[in-house]
């Protein structure tokens, strides 16, 4: 399974989102599901990787806007997308993904959630949407989102496409339940 994170590139001194990201590397490698990412060794981003890097089971996939294309220097990777513009290297991401994990992250964390809840609700893909809201980082813009759908501007249905769990425990037993099978490698 490729298992699409998107979370930060900065570094955290949050104990919490550090664990968590290592909780998703170890997911991944116990599991021999290949990690899909921005490519940065840095941030929590960076955690997942070092931990996949290490396992000879997982693949390490980047996905990397042009702009970045150093980055691709200092990692060690499987396989390599890179594409012009952030658009289309989203729009790669969510066709090679078989799952889509958000934790805390920046803007451009928030956008490629947005994009993926709103693309799935157009039916441009159908890749499950996670989002880990370790200590309630997700909680403001999930209010917005609520009431985005109490007053009317978006039907309340759409919050059926994303789950969100507040633990990596919570998201891998919600992955299991998607796919009518335990994964019991967590």
């Amino acid at each position: 399974m490729n298992v699409f994170v998107g979370c930060s590139s900065r570094d955290t001194n949050n104990e919490d989102y550090n664990r968590i990201a290592g909780e998703i590397g170890n997911f991944i490698v116990r599991g021999k599901h290949n990690y899909v990412f921005g490519g940065c060794d840095m941030g929590l981003m960076g955690k997942i990787y070092s931990v996949v890097s290490n396992s000879t089971e997982s693949k390490v996939i980047i996905t990397i806007a042009k702009a970045y294309e150093d980055d691709l220097k200092t990692l060690s990777y499987s396989e390599a997308h890179m594409f012009d513009t952030v658009n289309e290297r989203k729009n790669a991401f969510m066709k090679l993904a078989d799952v889509m994990i958000f934790i805390p992250g920046g803007i451009g964390t928030i956008d490629e959630l947005l994009t993926a809840i709103e693309t799935r609700r157009n039916h441009e893909h159908d890749v499950p949407i996670i989002i880990i809201n370790a200590n309630n980082f997700f909680g403001h813009l999930l209010d917005m989102l609520n009431r985005i759908y109490d007053e009317s501007f978006a039907d309340s249905k759409n919050s059926k496409l994303y789950f969100v769990a507040n633990t990596v425990e919570e998201a891998v037993n919600h992955l299991s339940e998607l796919t009518n099978k335990s994964i019991n490698n967590y």
